[in-house]
């Protein structure tokens, strides 16, 4: 999937806008930072702010590219944590903001973590927890089947106990790691929901008719607006994984 940088800039700001919460766990002293997955450059650019030297990397050249157009003085890698070139380099914080669920092989995401952090090293992300956004996609998934169309499910949401073992296999010593709830107001009033779609499963909905995912999204609508529709907007249900770990 590839991202659309103006739109993630604007109806889905919320991401980055939450993730600025992570920024207290950063050490006062200046460090330097691997931003992993660092989208349009917004958390990066604050991480900067702090007096931090830090490189943004992600795998969407529209993210690398709106990033370098917004933050021209900060050092931005179209690159793949899975498989990084030798230009990534070792850092003292590997720090990261809702990425870590879109990626399927956590053995190797965080095995790689690892090897690109110095030793007593930090590990500070947050990422979709087991359950997130669970109303939605079980939604999606029942409509997707009166098309018969398989639903591939395109995330991967860890729970504390296993991520704390996988952390330990790879040398970390958490330090913080934190399971809650999150509700999450969604832009744009009725169309927040279907835009949130739009954003997230493209190639699904795209797979579809025209008057097959209007179908769908009016269904969806109709079945969740009494979960997740509040007054004026819809709000997501959330649940996020935070967590804090030191290489040892």
């Amino acid at each position: 999937m590839e991202w659309d940088a103006k739109k993630y800039n604007t109806t889905h700001d919320f991401i980055f806008k939450y993730g600025a919460g992570l920024l207290a766990l950063l050490p006062k002293e200046p460090k330097k930072v691997l931003d992993i997955g660092s989208g349009t450059g917004a958390l990066t650019n604050q991480i900067a702010e702090l007096g931090h030297k830090v490189t943004g990397i992600d795998q969407s050249a529209n993210m690398i590219n709106q990033a370098k157009e917004s933050y021209p003085d900060l050092n931005f890698l179209q690159e793949d944590i899975l498989n990084p070139s030798d230009q990534i380099g070792l850092y003292d914080i590997a720090f990261s903001n809702a990425v870590f669920h879109w990626i399927t092989d956590q053995e190797l995401l965080v095995k790689n973590i690892s090897e690109h952090l110095n030793v007593n090293g930090q590990l500070i992300c947050e990422f979709g927890a087991v359950g997130n956004v669970q109303a939605i996609r079980e939604a999606f998934g029942l409509e997707l089947k009166t098309f018969g169309q398989p639903f591939e499910e395109p995330f991967c949401f860890t729970s504390i106990t296993d991520y704390r073992t996988l952390l330990k296999k790879h040398c970390f010593e958490v330090v913080e790691i934190l399971e809650y709830d999150r509700p999450t107001p969604l832009k744009g009033g009725r169309a927040g929901l279907r835009e949130w779609m739009e954003q997230f499963y493209t190639d699904e909905l795209g797979a579809l008719s025209g008057d097959q995912k209007e179908k769908l999204l009016e269904n969806m609508e109709r079945d969740l607006a009494p979960r997740l529709w509040k007054e004026d907007h819809w709000e997501a249900d959330y649940r996020r994984l935070k967590i804090k770990a030191v290489k040892i």
